[in-house]
């Protein structure tokens, strides 16, 4: 990349914070209370029946509560704190949220009756108004306690099959509730002719969950109970191999010229690395968890030589191999590991080496897609880690083999069996897919299509993944890897080989991300983040294309191909601005950022491209369904018209904007505009739970681009602010602890 640069730093004197005080008013929903109430009669009615029916043998009988599912009408929503008020006024705790609308709760029997007789009150006397903002009452039912892939397995293979199945108990409970509930349970599943695996385990917000065999035809009857929350099969976790790989010989000679001690650091969460004795001193350390069975290191090393090297065919072209990063060696796979194990392995990992490393790979999926309507047990975990300790995961889309039997990648993509596998799901992890770099004669997909083998979008709740891609090798008929400047990987002992996966196109992510960590402020790793999807760039033509078009295509290949040079440098025609901040429930910032006035009397059509990628962190509940994230903000592009005034300058297509993601990241190109400030727009919003002073952090980054690329509009803005944007080199930003 010519006439590289360093980016500019927004100082806080470039930001104007602002009060901001969301208004929200309910509407009268027009209902006769004497009809709607009798509706609402029966299902309170409903819900007493199927609990006394149940009581005696259900978990939570002896302590006579009871759980069941509040309904809200069509365009109400539970994130909502006056409709939250409201249930907990009637003695109803919240548990967890279905969708927006769906809503489980428990009380005590003593208090259902209370709610009875306020709903007949209700009623019959039209007092009570917010009950007009209750749809229904409902039971909730072992149906719909099951994952749909649980379902689906039980329609294929029949009742009297052994399964291995997950329970998760109702969130929110109170622990000594939780902890009798357990042990009743544990008693049920033996009496049910099934066997419990493993002690029960509690996830980080201490829901506790129980692994278990039991009988097909078993598990409606043990979802009966009140105290289950989802059941779902247990989700196993190994490397994913595409196809056998191709091993062949090359000399391997290092760059000299490299100081190994200052290159970034990796932890490779995998199956070991073997390197050869000349690249060793690029492993700090190996470590095991107690009770990993040592292997051949044979995915871990490939994953590993991608972090270190990136796409090794450039390099071996050459016949020098330069290190852009040092890796920490994780061994956690030791074959098929369930999600109970892998998750305290990762817990471990992570608790040891976070101080060390600020980056994650893992390499690893289930076998089967994610359920979409749930977060998965291992997305969340990887959620809470990122929150607790600060660190990056960059997690593999995952790897099919619907390409084994389809004739065409459009019957790939039409196969539900292809969406991304836990825990690509993951909200803060970076989730990585692979696209072909190379035509191949015999592939079905040629030069920046997604690859054969590579998962695909929505990711939970229908959201954006994967969140990039990077170029991979691809697959010929029988399953054999195509060789180019992608495929090459070093195996074990320093053997080269090639081979396909989203395994490997992750790590070249995961040290995309490292080198550009190493020239950011403070070694910030959400600003690299970031940086890292703002350098993405897309593989297909934004010109003309419609919504549904623009979200088919983010579902495939998310914000773009990765470009690290891009990402870490400005150059002459193309300036990037960069800020962290924080915002909370109260505030809103303008961000400015500066347009030349070189570009002001250019005559014609499409001379600047401005893009905008804000990235945060916001806080996430497993419990709250499709209302996992807590916050999110609103990123909206700011332009000086002819008149002096700032409308906004927003793209028409809503996708790279979505509520509740956790980033904004759009562009837009402009033909006609005025020099000056322009400003970039912040707003948090939040759910219901967020308290006003909790500060959310993002990282920004804006880029103005002139399109022709003749012009140096670095030399011109650097010059028009008069220091007021400094180089990041130059930048100093105070610690807080």
């Amino acid at each position: 990349m010519p006439n590289r640069h360093e980016h500019l730093w927004i100082p806080d004197g470039e930001v104007v914070n602002l009060p901001y005080e969301p208004q929200g008013r309910d509407k009268d929903m027009g209902l006769e209370p004497a009809e709607h109430g009798s509706k609402l009669s029966l299902g309170l009615q409903n819900i007493l029946s199927t609990f006394e029916r149940i009581r005696s043998n259900d978990s939570l009988g002896a302590d006579d509560i009871m759980v069941f599912k509040v309904l809200l009408p069509e365009g109400q929503k539970i994130d909502n704190a006056m409709r939250q008020k409201f249930l907990e006024g009637e003695g109803l705790k919240i548990n967890a949220v279905k969708d927006s609308r769906q809503v489980i709760v428990s009380t005590k029997k003593s208090m259902f009756e209370r709610l009875t007789n306020r709903v007949n009150t209700y009623k019959n006397s039209g007092r009570l108004k917010n009950f007009q903002y209750i749809e229904g009452f409902e039971p909730y039912t072992s149906e719909e306690k099951q994952a749909a892939t649980l379902r689906r397995h039980l329609i294929e293979l029949g009742e009297n099959i052994q399964i291995d199945i997950q329970m998760m108990l109702l969130p929110k409970m109170d622990h000594i509730s939780q902890e009798k509930a357990v042990g009743t349970l544990m008693k049920k599943i033996i009496q049910l002719e099934g066997k419990v695996i493993d002690e029960a385990y509690e996830l980080s917000d201490g829901t506790a969950v129980i692994r278990a065999m039991m009988p097909m035809n078993m598990v409606s009857i043990i979802a009966d109970d009140l105290a289950i929350y989802r059941v779902e099969e247990t989700r196993f976790f190994s490397d994913l191999d595409t196809s056998g790989f191709n091993p062949f010989k090359e000399v391997l000679k290092r760059n000299s010229n490299v100081d190994v001690n200052g290159l970034p650091i990796v932890a490779i969460l995998d199956t070991g690395i073997k390197f050869p004795p000349e690249l060793e001193d690029l492993v700090i350390e190996h470590w095991a968890p107690k009770g990993v069975t040592m292997g051949s290191g044979d995915h871990g090393t490939k994953v590993a030589s991608k972090v270190v090297f990136g796409n090794l065919g450039y390099q071996l072209a050459s016949k020098v191999f330069t290190p852009r990063a040092r890796v920490i060696d994780c061994c956690v796979i030791d074959g098929k590991v369930p999600e109970n194990v892998m998750i305290k392995r990762l817990q471990d990992a992570v608790e040891r080496y976070k101080d060390i490393a600020s980056i994650f790979n893992f390499s690893a999926n289930a076998d089967k897609p994610i359920d979409g309507d749930e977060i998965s047990i291992t997305g969340y975990e990887l959620d809470n880690l990122m929150l607790k300790y600060g660190v990056q995961f960059v997690i593999s889309a995952g790897n099919h083999y619907v390409w084994r039997t389809a004739s065409t990648l459009d019957d790939i993509l039409d196969d539900d069996d292809t969406q991304i596998a836990s825990p690509a799901d993951s909200m803060l992890g970076i989730t990585v897919g692979s696209i072909v770099g190379v035509d191949h004669g015999g592939s079905i997909s040629n030069t920046n299509m997604i690859a054969p083998y590579s998962r695909k979008g929505p990711g939970f709740a229908g959201l954006r993944k994967p969140d990039l891609v990077a170029y991979g090798a691809t697959l010929l008929p029988g399953g054999r890897v195509a060789r180019d400047q992608y495929s090459v990987l070093i195996g074990p002992n320093g053997i080269f080989c090639d081979d396909a996966g989203t395994s490997f196109t992750a790590p070249d992510v995961s040290g995309a991300l490292a080198d550009i960590l190493s020239i950011v402020p403070n070694k910030d790793v959400l600003l690299a983040k970031a940086l890292l999807y703002h350098g993405a760039q897309p593989v297909w033509d934004n010109n003309k294309i419609t919504s549904e078009e623009a979200t088919y295509i983010a579902n495939l290949y998310g914000r773009g191909l990765v470009n690290p040079d891009i990402s870490k440098f400005s150059s002459d025609n193309r300036v990037t601005f960069v800020r962290t901040g924080e915002l909370n429930k109260k505030t809103k910032q303008i961000v400015k950022f500066h347009m030349p006035s070189i570009l002001e009397n250019i005559k014609g059509r499409n001379i600047v491209r401005v893009a905008v990628t804000c990235v945060t962190k916001p806080p996430v509940d497993k419990s709250k369904g499709e209302n996992y994230l807590s916050a999110y903000i609103e990123a909206s592009l700011h332009k000086i018209d002819t008149k002096g005034k700032k409308p906004s300058a927003n793209p028409n297509i809503k996708e790279g904007r979505m509520k509740w993601d956790t980033c904004y990241h759009f562009e837009k190109i402009f033909s006609n505009f005025s020099a000056g400030d322009w400003e970039v727009w912040l707003v948090l919003h939040t759910r219901w739970e967020i308290d006003e002073e909790m500060n959310i952090p993002y990282g920004l980054a804006v880029t103005v681009e002139e399109l022709s690329g003749k012009i140096d509009i670095y030399t011109e803005i650097r010059n028009e602010v008069a220091g007021r944007f400094m180089p990041l080199s130059n930048v100093r930003i105070p610690i807080s602890f």
